[in-house]
């Protein structure tokens, strides 16, 4: 289960625009929590792989 935070951020458009194509989202909601889905989950597989006996 996961809690909601309602935030007011600037970010770069365009960043934001290419984020979105990239990641296939809808909406800028959608683009930012797929993009921090996105490094979450890369961050975790890095730190699976770099434990011993993972590789």
């Amino acid at each position: 289960m996961f809690t909601r935070s309602e935030l007011l951020l600037e970010v770069d458009d365009d960043a934001l625009a290419e984020a979105a194509e990239l990641l296939g989202a809808g909406t800028r909601k959608d683009t930012v929590n797929t993009a921090l889905n996105e490094v979450i989950a890369r961050r975790s597989r890095a730190v699976a792989l770099a434990e011993p006996g993972t590789a």
